[in-house]
């Protein structure tokens, strides 16, 4: 598959994610933790609501160090650092989402 097509496909999945929320029942994708906040339904498409993927090219996020995950959230909101899913998805994230992403996913056991 083509890094076009890929991409393509990326962003669906996200836009389902995203605006499919009265499509899914949130709580069913969220079911393998009761702490996991409504918002992590952002970053599951890519990274799982457990904070792993299959995909090399796609970081894991369970048990990161907190600080990192925070600098890295702020730095694609803020556009030191690009990506343009990431760029999407972050810029409007709230201080309190991205304390609630970094406190989720830095407390996760890694696999």
């Amino acid at each position: 598959m083509d890094l076009t097509r890929r991409c393509v496909l990326r962003r669906f999945a996200l836009l389902l994610f995203a605006v499919g929320s009265f499509l899914f029942d949130i709580r069913q994708v969220l079911a393998q933790t009761d702490r996991a906040p409504a918002i992590v339904v952002v970053c599951a498409p890519c990274h799982g609501v457990d904070g792993t993927t299959g995909n090399i090219e796609t970081p894991n996020l369970a048990g990161q160090k907190a600080i990192y995950l925070r600098q890295q959230l702020l730095a694609f909101r803020d556009g030191r650092r690009k990506h343009p899913d990431m760029k999407t998805i972050s810029r409007d994230l709230t201080e309190r989402e991205i304390n609630q992403l970094v406190i989720y996913y830095s407390t996760l056991v890694t696999p």
